[in-house]
């Protein structure tokens, strides 16, 4: 099964981009991306719909939190690089996405930004997505941070392949900053995944970066 795009209700301002359609712990895989459309749903009541409908709300509040509230969350395009099921990491590890699906996560970003020209700014998820697009070069690139993002050997040869960066805290480097899509108008904010929102335990050096997000949309 292949997890489709949440296309926004109304023009869409924002793209938002995902990991991999299935949950951390589960084989559940997304109809939408994100489980997005539970954010408009009614409230679910069992325990299964409940936790799909609390990570969409967790997706579309942190994108109210870093825009200030200037952006609703009908304005919000949400899709994942890679759509198509991959193979389940080990317990506690990050699902590897190999380059061929993050080039084609990348033309199906281009196809939307082409069909969605109110876009106006990208978020991208986590430290691997955002590994991706710099290396591929969706947007701009910046070297040591592709270079300390590379995923480990040990995890690339693992029988249940996983993703583990060179350097897990690289990602402090770029989150937050602002970048533009290459031949593109598009501004690009690396943020945090959905999972670790709002930063904490270990992410809580991410604050900062939040806050300045969160700065750049008061000011404007």
């Amino acid at each position: 099964m292949k997890t489709n795009d949440w296309k926004s209700l109304d023009e869409a301002r924002v793209l938002l981009i995902g990991h991999d359609p299935k949950l951390q712990n589960s084989d559940t895989t997304a109809e939408y991306a994100l489980f997005a459309d539970y954010y408009f749903s009614p409230e679910q009541k069992c325990k299964a719909e409940k936790n799909k409908q609390n990570l969409a709300r967790a997706t579309f509040e942190q994108v109210l939190y870093i825009t200030n509230n200037s952006i609703k969350p009908e304005q919000v395009y949400v899709t994942n690089l890679c759509n198509s099921n991959l193979p389940r990491a080990p317990q506690n590890k990050t699902v590897l996405i190999p380059e061929i699906k993050a080039r084609e996560g990348i033309m199906n970003i281009k196809k939307i930004i082409e069909d969605n020209p109110t876009i106006e700014y990208i978020f991208p998820m986590s430290q691997q997505v955002n590994y991706w697009l710099q290396k591929l070069n969706f947007y701009q690139e910046v070297d040591d941070f592709i270079e300390s993002s590379e995923p480990i050997e040990n995890g690339i040869n693992n029988i249940e392949p996983y993703y583990e960066a060179k350097k897990r805290r690289s990602f402090l480097t770029v989150c937050g900053n602002r970048y533009k899509v290459q031949n593109g108008e598009q501004t690009v904010i690396p943020i945090l995944h959905v999972k670790n929102f709002p930063p904490k335990g270990r992410f809580i050096a991410y604050h900062e970066c939040y806050e300045k997000i969160k700065q750049y949309f008061m000011d404007k």
